[in-house]
């Protein structure tokens, strides 16, 4: 039989891909999270992960364990708050992409820890990309990306939707035209855009390329603040979801240009894992981010 404690250092190993990593986070010496793990392989009769350049990587039996072992945890977990008068920390792994970890998480995240003070938020901006296949391997318990994705194994959510906007410095040419503007207006303009992997560049570009035959990009960056200043000096026009430059729009330290026939919005998700049960904290995170 195996024990709440083996499947603690089971998760927290196949998280981290390291089982000294998974000690130092529990607490534990790296002896002491190796015997945990080889008992619980040991009483389940199979290896539950196989080593991949210096990391553990989970088995296709790993695979199968590890929804059903946090399961469990947030059981007992739950079982351990209801029974203890004590308040029990909580942690919720949050993963967003940067438009919405640096300019949609912030009202949020203190809202929900004015109701949740209890609670530990880890929130790590990181590439879509990156946050999907995160929440997947259940290192994260919920992503926020700016796309829609296809996997049996992760439940999407739709959020909301945020217009796309194509803006430049006020002393850009373009910013005093005083018609309005078509595709055709921006061939052979300079462009401050986000990496290729970002789905916003994508979309943006695929509807730029079906209407001027070419797009020069002078910079690329993963950093928004970066391309917004860049824009501002007058480097080149560049294109990001509204909320990201709102504020720089108000101020007039950018200006929107409104291309008439080029309206494209971007879809806002939330990732999370499917067939593993959810605590109670972590649903109401999700709630309270569908509610803005």
């Amino acid at each position: 039989m195996f024990s709440l404690k083996q499947l603690t250092v089971f998760d927290a190993i196949a998280r981290l891909g390291s089982v000294s990593e998974a000690a130092d986070e529990l607490a534990m010496t790296q002896p002491a999270a190796s015997m945990s793990l080889q008992q619980l392989e040991s009483a389940l009769g199979t290896e539950l992960f196989v080593r991949v350049r210096k990391r553990l990587v989970l088995s296709e039996r790993g695979k199968q364990l590890q929804p059903m072992a946090r399961s469990l945890l947030v059981e007992a977990r739950g079982i351990m708050t209801s029974m203890n008068s004590e308040t029990h920390n909580e942690q919720i792994r949050v993963g967003a992409s940067p438009t919405v970890g640096g300019y949609l998480l912030n009202e949020i995240c203190t809202e929900f820890m004015r109701k949740h003070p209890q609670v530990r938020l880890s929130i790590s901006v990181l590439p879509a990309f990156d946050v999907i296949a995160r929440v997947d391997e259940m290192a994260l318990d919920v992503g926020l990306i700016e796309f829609i994705t296809v996997r049996t194994t992760l439940e999407m959510t739709r959020w909301r939707e945020e217009a796309l906007v194509v803006f430049c410095s006020p002393e850009h040419p373009l910013a005093a035209s005083k018609r309005p503007l078509r595709t055709a207006d921006l061939r052979g303009q300079r462009w401050c855009l986000q990496h290729r992997f970002s789905d916003t560049r994508r979309q943006f570009t695929l509807a730029m390329m079906e209407r001027i035959e070419s797009m020069e990009i002078v910079l690329e960056s993963d950093s928004l603040s970066i391309l917004q200043q860049a824009v501002m000096f007058n480097v080149g026009i560049g294109c990001l979801p509204r909320p990201c430059i709102a504020q720089a729009l108000a101020s007039g330290h950018l200006v929107e240009l409104r291309i008439k026939d080029l309206a494209l919005g971007i879809p806002i998700t939330i990732v999370t894992r499917n067939a593993v049960r959810k605590t109670s904290q972590h649903a109401d995170f999700v709630k309270t981010v569908l509610a803005h």
